[in-house]
């Protein structure tokens, strides 16, 4: 599984110590992170995701002092974050933020290379979660659907972010929309759970769009079989991203000088302004990152 990720189209993968580990695995999955980044490094192979993390143990179990001690023995140079699972409180952050300073002086790498990636699974994280968003060293905010569903005692009768079912499909708009603001208003990505059922791809797909049209920056996969069905809700079409673009450019002459300094304007039958301008450019910003490129050049 290791060896087939190195390749995946992602922005991001992890090796895991938590959840998807059981408790007598945990040394067996460490040695197992150890030995793939050695084996990265004669081979001279790295993953072709954009960043590499780890999903340590929670702060409150008696895991997470091994996991530390495998990052200071050396892994903690080979990853770009660590993922922190079922946070609740800015002091855990804190603490952890410290820990990472200690590892990165084991490592020998500058202080402040590994940042956290928050998961908000608990109802005292939910309820903690602006403070927790502007913790040290904190670069996204993830919902976490099943623990979280576990938490609050709710029956496991659909364990999607984003239920597909009327019934449901109502029962996480308040946790995710606070997790979305609290990540906005601290400058951090937000990120939406994932699906369990890695073989329903329709429910995947309603999923996504949802997190999409919400404002997400994107969702966890858990089967290479969803990346493509991802990548692309999350990415603009060519068409979307050219408007995108357009509107930008149309917008930025207007109100210069040269075309007659103009606040708001009528561009393609719709009203630019600064707000507009602002969407225009996080839709450009989505298209770049997912290699799209403008094909068209505004005619002043």
């Amino acid at each position: 599984m290791v060896e087939k990720a190195l390749n995946l189209q992602v922005d991001q993968v992890f090796l895991d110590l938590e959840d998807a580990v059981a408790p007598e695995a945990k040394n067996e999955a460490r040695e197992l992170i150890q030995k793939t980044f050695d084996w990265l490094a004669v081979e001279k192979k790295r993953f072709t995701a954009g960043a590499v993390s780890i999903r340590v143990n929670g702060s409150e179990t008696s895991w997470l002092g091994d996991d530390l001690d495998l990052l200071s023995g050396g892994v903690g140079k080979c990853i770009d974050s660590i993922i922190l699972p079922k946070v609740g409180t800015i002091e855990e952050i804190k603490w952890f933020s410290n820990e990472l300073s200690k590892v990165e002086s084991d490592c020998g790498i500058n202080e402040g290379s590994i940042s956290i990636d928050v998961q908000i699974e608990t109802a005292k994280g939910l309820v903690n979660v602006e403070s927790i968003a502007h913790g040290p060293r904190v670069s996204s905010i993830a919902f976490g659907p099943v623990d979280f569903m576990a938490d609050l005692g709710m029956p496991l009768s659909d364990e999607s972010s984003q239920a597909a079912s009327s019934e449901t499909s109502d029962m996480f708009n308040y946790p995710l929309m606070k997790i979305l603001v609290a990540a906005r208003a601290a400058g951090v990505k937000a990120i939406d759970g994932p699906i369990l059922d890695v073989h329903d791809i329709e429910k995947f797909r309603i999923s996504a769009i949802r997190a999409q049209s919400m404002g997400f920056d994107g969702k966890w996969v858990l089967h290479p079989s969803q990346i493509a069905t991802c990548n692309e809700i999350f990415t603009p079409t060519q068409d979307a991203f050219e408007f995108a673009c357009m509107l930008i450019q149309a917008y930025e002459f207007y109100t210069g000088t040269s075309g007659g300094a103009k606040g708001a304007v009528i561009y393609e039958g719709v009203m630019i302004d600064e707000a507009s301008c602002k969407l225009a450019k996080g839709v450009q910003a989505r298209g770049f990152s997912g290699g799209l490129l403008p094909r068209k050049v505004l005619n002043g």
